[in-house]
């Protein structure tokens, strides 16, 4: 009997036995503690080990409330729950090492650009030193900008240095600190940040549920996120106490202290960012990553691409990546410019139009988005990219073929190898490279890394077989964060600077060192570029009360597949109420595509899950069901032409799987498809859709009725057991769009919002006053949705106006307003200023509100408009039924729409008020020239004049609404009930 004994949980000290490492007989193993000294009790695992080196199957260690840190897990019998955690072979570091070949980075790229080469030293000085040297040759040229809000690298730089005295000042040294910013500004200021105060940062996807966020918080010990907006956000636990630290309050135009930190002379080899990934064992797993292994990554990148200051960058991948920081921090340290924008917030139409619009010129993207972005894409869209690197999963022939049709014939396609723990392989893919297999060769491995190529019995694979990949570099990861503390990967006995990772990827290599993805060794698999844990899935499902068995496989295509066993007490609803489930407990790349339950998991002799049984099981079950749905479910009256369209456009971007009464997810959808559907949805309707309205566990009916004018038109009905207050919110000229939505949406966390709607343009050129047919509508609609009761209501622009008039006509009528909230409505001197109007005209050109065909729609609007001719141009409007000038009929009739209104308003702003009984908050943008209270103040019997942030166009969306939102909370919660 083998003996195993351990220093701690986490590293193997040394094994007792004459035979394990050569020896292939089966046997078990025994572990004994020597932490508990004289209290050391030995575990039998009771389990067969029989591949050549491996000695150790360990179970994951979960620390019950009050057990010893030195306490051993325990060992899982009959009936008991199983986690496995780690498998370390001790022989892997005695394997053959080959050394990377010389080829050049640059080779069959861009070796003609001229840029400023980083040398091989570039990792053994600080990011932060790195970025000082750049602000000496650019301190005015833009660093970050998210479009609204922009960066000079001279004001980055002091940014940085002021958060890093706040984090180091928050977080004590060897602890870490959150990043809960997403894909903005502050997330690249943060990181660098927490590397200059000597704090490892730990960046924290905001999409992700917020159960699963405070349990990262908490499994990492973590006392402090940086998180744009004042305090914590809605939802997050109370159990789970934190500082939470405002990045933006740290801008300033002026040097910071002079003081140096603490923390300044930080090793670029201690722990700098740990980023959880999906762990074998069901529950998130933390890699740390020094700032020596994130800048050879930098400096790989720039001398491969020929990356210089008159490069622009705009990352399509989320920061909680090492992909992400790879993208976030090379532009800082080279001098170009990064532009962020949220994909998912900003839709795929609008993201084709900032590639144009920022002149992007190095792009990453993930495969799966590189399908819906470039798909049927204008020929121009792409037009100034020089640089694409694809990465994160495999790369298909037809994904190369997509991208030569997009982007220009200059432009170089870089394929890339990498994982959170080590950097890989990559090269330029040759423009007449010959196909081989399905997929794309990832390229040749990376300087600064020795790699092997292993059988299934540790043996040197020979060039051209099948094997797994192991690396052994200083540029590896550091090793894993647990329980708040850095528990560090075994160093190589030969090199003891370097680290050996196994990568569990089975690769073939060729004589010439050119590498190929065969598939993984174990279980984790990438999905939309983020790497997935299918016992992440299982964990949970197991937890399920009416659950007694749950197992996750991955489909031939790429889809995670979940089956569970019922307990007899389960009902019929048991499969939807497991869907709500992981939706709230895990992050969307681990939702499964389908969810099946059975009598029974299917097993092998041995006990093993029949993964090809399960399989076999999924196409049974998914031709069944689809056979069995019905052709369409029930749906609004008038629907029918949405209806068909949806269907058309849900089967075309699904492959054909009927719509049926499926849901979304359930049908292989996720949300960069459903992006992909918005768009072509708006493109088939000619309108414009609020992505808000639109989530991927939607069923078909759910998104018919999102995307009808009839259904949306209606005010939502207000449940009588809901506590929270109603909030009606009376929107601008342009009715309720994308921004006020997802301000609704926030706002939906104190109150039951309900959106006013506003008649269409046939109601506006009735000739029975627009104004008051609009204050008409929304005091209809008030009295339909809350017909007794205090009502609270707060309007935006137009609509302060609007509201105005609605309280005086409910007041009149004997009902009580105990909130009317005014954002940024101006009725004071000034409201027709030119230089205003021509500031927002601006503003909604630089962040692409407004798109030159729109301006030019909005120009014949207007003439008609002034000649009094508005009827006849909305005839006109109506003559164009073309299914190719939809959206020009929809544009037109909008953009008359909105002409109109603000055309009554203007009559309106001349017409005489009386004065109401109530207090009034009004919520006023940064303005000169303007009186404080835009006029308001002879109007109500008191006025609450509250600053926000941001401008008239941009206040209620990211990053000023995190400032925002809490400032209107309060008053809107501290006002009369």
């Amino acid at each position: 009997m083998n003996v195993v004994r351990f220093v701690t949980l986490s590293r193997i000290s040394h094994l007792e036995t004459g035979t394990v490492g050569r020896s292939r007989q089966d046997s078990t193993v025994i572990i004994h503690s020597n932490d508990a000294a004289a209290d050391a009790v030995p575990y039998d695992t009771q389990k067969l080990v029989s591949k050549m080196g491996a000695v150790l199957e360990a179970f994951e260690h979960r620390r019950s409330e009050g057990s010893p840190a030195h306490a051993l897990p325990s060992i899982p019998g009959e009936g008991r729950e199983q986690d496995v955690a780690i498998a370390w072979n001790s022989d892997r570091d005695h394997s053959t090492w080959r050394q990377p070949s010389a080829r050049a980075l640059d080779k069959d790229g861009p070796t003609s650009h001229p840029f400023e080469r980083m040398s091989d030293s570039f990792s053994d000085a600080p990011a932060f030193e790195h970025l000082q040297r750049v602000v000496q040759k650019h301190p005015d040229k833009i660093a970050l900008s998210d479009g609204m809000t922009s960066l000079t690298f001279l004001t980055l730089l002091h940014a940085v240095q002021n958060l890093a005295r706040v984090i180091a000042d928050a977080v004590s040294p060897g602890e870490a600190v959150g990043l809960l910013l997403g894909n903005a500004i502050w997330h690249p200021v943060a990181m660098l940040a927490a590397m200059h105060a000597g704090r490892p940062a730990v960046p924290l996807n905001p999409r992700d549920p917020l159960p699963r966020l405070a349990a990262i918080a908490t499994g990492a010990r973590l006392k402090a996120i940086v998180r744009a907006g004042t305090g914590q956000p809605d939802g997050w636990p109370d159990a789970v106490p934190l500082q939470w630290i405002d990045p933006s309050q740290g801008v300033t135009e002026t040097a910071p202290d002079k003081s140096p930190l603490v923390s300044s002379g930080t090793s670029v080899d201690s722990p700098a960012i740990v980023l959880y990934t999906s762990g074998s064992t069901g529950t998130p797993k933390g890699v740390v990553n020094s700032q020596r292994a994130l800048l050879q990554r930098v400096q790989q990148y720039v001398n491969a691409g020929h990356i210089g200051s008159d490069d622009v960058f705009m990352p399509l991948t989320g920061p909680a990546t090492i992909a992400g920081c790879r993208e976030m921090m090379t532009p800082m340290l080279c001098g170009a410019t990064l532009y962020l924008l949220d994909v998912e917030r900003a839709g795929i139409r609008s993201t084709r139009e900032h590639f144009q619009k920022w002149k992007v010129t190095v792009a990453y993207i993930v495969p799966t988005l590189l399908r819906v972005l470039l798909n049927n894409s204008a020929p121009d869209a792409f037009s100034s990219l020089r640089i694409v690197r694809v990465g994160g999963e495999r790369v298909l022939w037809s994904d190369i073929d997509l991208l030569r049709n997009a982007v220009p014939e200059s432009c170089f396609i870089q394929i890339s190898y990498l994982s959170t723990e080590t950097t890989g392989a990559q090269w330029f893919l040759p423009r007449h490279y010959r196909e081989q297999g399905a997929t794309v060769p990832v390229g040749f491995i990376l300087p600064g890394i020795e790699f092997a190529v292993v059988d299934e019995n540790g043996c040197e694979a020979a060039p051209g077989l099948e094997g797994e990949l192991l690396i052994r570099s200083r540029y590896t990861a550091l090793g894993y964060w647990d329980g708040g503390r850095h528990v560090p990967l075994p160093a190589s006995l030969s090199a003891p600077r370097t680290r050996v990772f196994a990568t569990g990827d089975l690769v073939k290599v060729d004589d010439a060192g050119l590498m190929w993805i065969v598939g993984r060794k174990g279980r984790q698999i990438k999905i939309n570029g983020r790497r997935v844990e299918p016992a992440e899935l299982e964990l949970v499902l197991r937890r399920a009360p009416r659950v007694q068995d749950a197992v996750a496989v991955v489909s031939d295509t790429n889809e995670l597949v979940a089956f569970v066993v019922p307990a007899e007490d389960a009902g019929r609803d048991l499969i939807p109420e497991l869907r709500d489930l992981v939706r709230q407990a895990l992050p969307a790349a681990v939702h499964p595509t389908r969810l099946h339950g059975l009598a029974e998991i299917p097993r092998l002799q041995g006990g093993k899950v029949d993964g090809i049984r399960l399989r076999e099981l999924d196409r049974a079950l998914r031709e069944r069901k689809g056979s069995q749905d019905a052709p369409s479910a029930r749906l609004p009256a008038g629907s029918l032409a949405v209806e068909e369209t949806v269907g058309t456009v849900w089967e075309r971007i699904l492959q054909g799987k009927g719509a049926g009464s499926s849901r979304w997810d359930e049908a292989g959808g996720d949300s960069l498809k459903l992006l992909q559907l918005v768009m072509e949805l708006e493109t088939a309707l000619g309108r414009d859709l609020s992505l808000d309205a639109f989530t991927v566990d939607m069923s078909f009916a759910d998104i018919v009725r999102a995307a009808s004018i009839d259904e949306t038109a209606r005010g939502p009905l207000v449940e009588a057991s809901d506590p929270r207050p109603v909030l009606f919110i009376v929107p601008g000229s342009i009715g309720y769009g994308p921004s006020l939505a997802a301000f609704g949406v926030e706002m939906g966390n104190v109150a039951r919002v309900v959106a006013a709607r506003y008649e269409d343009l046939n109601d506006l050129l009735s000739g029975q006053g627009p104004m008051a047919r609009m204050v008409d509508a929304v005091v209809a609609q008030i009295s339909q949705v809350q017909p007794e009761g205090n009502v609270k209501l707060i309007g935006y622009s137009l609509g302060g106006g609007v509201a105005f008039d609605v309280a005086s006509k409910l007041v009149a009528a004997g009902r009580s307003v105990t909130f009317l909230g005014i954002l940024d409505t101006n009725i004071g001197p000034g409201q027709h200023s030119v230089r205003e109007t021509l500031a927002r005209t601006a503003q909604r050109i630089r962040t692409h509100r407004v798109t030159v065909d729109r301006m030019m729609l909005r120009a014949l609007a207007k003439i008609f408009a002034n000649l009094g001719a508005e009827a006849l141009l909305a005839r006109g409007i109506d003559r164009l039924k073309w299914k190719s000038l939809a959206r020009i009929r929809f544009i037109l009739r909008l953009e008359l729409e909105e002409i109109l209104r603000m055309r009554a308003f203007g009559q309106w702003l001349g017409q005489p008020k009386t004065a109401l009984p109530i207090i009034a908050t009004l919520f006023r943008c940064p303005r000169t020239g303007f009186p404080s209270d835009l006029g308001w103040s002879k109007f109500f019997a008191g006025l609450n004049v509250v600053p926000i942030v941001g401008g008239h166009l941009d206040m209620l969306v990211e990053p000023h609404l995190s400032h925002n939102r809490p400032l209107i909370e309060s008053a809107f919660l501290t006002s009369g009930r």
